[in-house]
């Protein structure tokens, strides 16, 4: 060794870097955390041990803070966790007041509204007396959240942040307020509590290890103490450690004080034997975490089945979803490459073999008693489905007829949710529901009485509620559904929901935006506010954020093909923006004709007679056994030019004219067909794609409404069998195609 050098003011190897350590490895993530933060976005670095997220974190506080931020470091650590709830939030603020220099009296403060629960009281806090005494932006990081995961409140806390994000579309005093969180932890892990909307608000940030490139910045240490053989030096402890940070730090620390006068190849795998590979080294830290993380866990074994396919070399691809992925990535053991999961380093490689995974495999009991209990299960499935053969339709058929001729509205909302919740029902009590009159379908929310029935009333809600138009009559249905719901996170849904509804219908569609995606952060699973969203952003004339949330509506519920359809197909804009990036929009695209010169039909025929008080309309009788459509009359929604008056006998006389056009508008027709007794309407696009096959039973006739959003049908004799609102019995009939709902508007006795 050329030079002696003072290894420790260089190479740090576990614990926290100073800001101008001269070891400190700048990787990309530097960059996009400090961009994020000083943009005021919320973002979190959850990753595994030793990974650089402290040091990471006090880079950023300082150099926010020389650009002006005003940069608070949160350790939860120093709270710790054998505290009551009410000493671990006023130690969280009695930090931040120190920090940021706040004069509040805190305990008085505290004390003086000891009559709200503690998460407003933080809240109110962070409103009343943080934003108030500091101007200017603010940033808190939050290092070490893992700390609280085991406490009994932290659902809570993770879910006040995600209240402060939220809470900028209507208060932008918070806009000035930004969350870092740092710690071993997955986002999943925030919130855990299932039936809780999950954390996810803000910008996860990838914190990887090493690459070459980052690590020269390590070299000049080596080559202070070993100018000559440097780059050979570094590049095995690279092989070994793959750009680990603890790892690769350790290995040249130690190197470098060794005082040894030179390093061969050998010499650092022996390094690495002694250090992480030994008996002596089964201790530790990093990898006794790794060790200790997946042999305490509860899915151990779905884990190590996972990590000894990646082991193997087999393909694993990325998924994010994955909640054993995750983990496993958490813990460590394995890094993404190429959107494939590899074994993280070869020391992991070497620490965790095959045999360590064999040693910790537990017994897989369950596939052993599994052979002796095939036959077992075999019997119990065939009784369970006989059961449920006997007795799904006989309960079925008892709650739909106790809906019927029960007018408790506690009786009423139990029977439709106990339908939702029997399989294959779901429509069933769907239009028991909109059988009802429009003021019944209010009076049944109205007059619930939600302390008795509040979990069927949820369920009955949350079934009904997305489906919901934005007109007056929904709407109406809408405050009528939150009344007894009021402190469940639906009900707040709901309302808010409903306010950008307001702003909406004001034309001010910059709040409508800003309060629908407040209301998509809490529920990200509703298509009725991304559609509601996507018409906002059409009147804004933003196509593209407008069919990207249309693209998320269908992911979410096919059934507003048809409406998104008929919005696509009134607006040149959007109609253009799709042909132009049909791979990027493929599920609404594919509603969208190609623009092929094409001809336009008109059609024009005649009916053969008038539903009166006479008995309704005749078809001529199909000779087939099985319900099969005659040759349909359709009706061709107002986005296109094509019409043709609905029969009652299907014969169509039609005079065809031609013309070309470049940019077929898509269309919406309205179908019907027979099964030699009566007559039902369904759904099918221009294209040929079929939309709903029984838009409605016992009907004929339709027509369009000018809007395109309604069907007028006359409603055969019979369809009073439906009962409810049906039991009034022929008559001419209005169903709105989106949610379904009906109403009579001429009545034939």
């Amino acid at each position: 060794m050329s030079q002696q050098v003072e290894a420790s003011d260089f190479y740090v190897a576990g614990g926290t870097l100073r800001y101008d350590s001269p070891s400190y490895v700048e990787r990309p993530s530097d960059a996009e955390l400090f961009n994020l933060a000083r943009a005021g976005e919320f973002c979190y670095v959850l990753t595994a041990r030793q990974m650089g997220k402290s040091s990471l974190m006090i880079r950023t506080a300082r150099r926010l803070q020389e650009q002006g931020v005003h940069s608070v470091i949160i350790d939860l650590t120093k709270i710790g966790i054998e505290v009551t709830v009410e000493q671990w939030y006023l130690g969280l603020l009695s930090q931040l007041k120190r920090k940021l220099g706040l004069s509040v009296d805190l305990e008085a403060w505290w004390q003086e509204r000891r009559a709200l629960g503690h998460v407003q009281r933080f809240t109110d806090f962070l409103h009343d007396v943080l934003l108030k005494e500091i101007e200017g932006q603010i940033v808190i990081f939050m290092d070490e959240i893992d700390t609280t995961l085991n406490l009994a409140f932290s659902d809570d806390f993770f879910a006040a942040i995600r209240f402060v994000y939220n809470a900028r579309a209507t208060d932008s005093a918070f806009e000035r307020l930004t969350f870092v969180l740092l710690g071993v932890a997955t986002p999943a892990d925030l919130i855990k509590d299932r039936s809780r909307t999950p954390f996810n608000i803000g910008q996860g940030i990838d914190l990887n290890d090493f690459s070459r490139a980052d690590a020269r910045a390590l070299q000049p240490g080596m080559r202070a103490a070993y100018p000559e053989e440097a780059r050979t030096i570094f590049e095995r402890i690279f092989y070994w450690t793959n750009g680990h940070p603890y790892l690769t730090q350790k290995l040249c620390l130690t190197v470098t004080e060794s005082g040894a006068e030179t390093w061969t190849d050998h010499q650092v795998d022996e390094l690495v034997e002694k250090l992480f590979l030994s008996k002596e080294a089964r201790k530790e830290t990093n990898l006794q975490f790794v060790r200790d993380s997946v042999e305490s866990s509860p899915r151990r074994q779905q884990l190590l089945k996972l990590y000894r396919k990646i082991y193997k070399g087999k393909t694993v691809p990325e998924d994010k979803r994955s909640l054993d992925q995750n983990r496993i990535k958490l813990f460590g053991l394995v890094r993404v490459e190429d959107d494939v999961l590899k074994v993280r380093n070869e020391i992991y490689r070497r620490a965790f073999s095959l045999d360590w995974i064999k040693a910790n495999m537990p017994v897989d009991w369950a596939k052993r008693v599994a052979i002796g209990l095939i036959v077992l299960i075999v019997i119990l499935l065939g009784v369970i489905g006989f059961s449920y053969y006997w007795q799904g339709p006989r309960l079925a058929r008892f709650l739909i007829s106790d809906f019927k001729t029960n007018v408790d509205p506690n009786a009423r909302i139990t029977d439709l949710a106990r339908l939702y919740e029997l399989p294959g029902y779901g429509d069933d009590a769907r239009e028991l529901f909109y059988g009802l009159a429009p003021e019944e379908r209010l009076a049944l929310f109205e007059t619930v009485d939600p302390q008795a029935v509040q979990g069927h009333l949820i369920i009955v809600a949350k079934r009904l509620y997305t489906e919901l138009e934005n007109n007056e009559r929904d709407n109406t249905l809408l405050q009528a559904m939150a009344y007894p719901l009021e402190g469940t996170l639906l009900a707040t849904e709901i309302k808010q929901w409903l306010q950008a509804r307001e702003f909406h219908a004001a034309t001010e569609y910059e709040q409508a935006v800003g309060v629908y995606s407040a209301v998509i952060a809490q529920n990200d699973q509703n298509p009725g506010t991304y559609f509601d969203r996507g018409l906002a952003y059409v009147a804004m004339r933003e196509p593209d954020k407008a069919l990207a949330d249309f693209e998320d509506v269908l992911k979410l519920d096919e059934a507003r093909r048809n409406r998104i359809l008929q919005v696509v197909a009134n607006d040149p804009l959007l109609y253009e923006t799709i042909l132009a990036n049909k791979e990027k929009y493929l599920a609404v695209a594919a509603l969208v004709p190609s623009p092929t010169p094409t001809p336009t039909q008109t059609s024009t025929s005649t009916s053969t007679s008038t539903p009166t008080t006479t008995p309704s309309p005749t078809v001529t009788p199909i000779s087939s056994p099985t319900p099969v459509p005659t040759t349909p009359a359709v009706v061709v929604g107002p986005t296109a030019t094509p019409t043709r008056a609905p029969t009652n006998t299907p014969t169509v006389t039609s005079t065809p004219t031609t013309t070309p056009t470049s940019t077929p508008k898509p269309a919406t027709i309205v179908y019907v067909q027979s099964n030699s007794q009566t007559h039902d309407i369904g759904l099918v696009a221009s294209d040929g794609s079929l939309i709903n096959p029984s838009l409605h039973r016992r009907a004929a006739a339709p027509a369009w409404s000018p809007d395109g959003q309604r069907v007028a049908f006359y409603g055969e004799p019979g369809i009073n069998e439906f009962g409810g609102i049906y039991a009034q019995g022929s008559g001419v009939w209005v169903i709105e195609v989106q949610s379904g709902a009906v109403e009579l508007i001429f009545q034939i006795d």
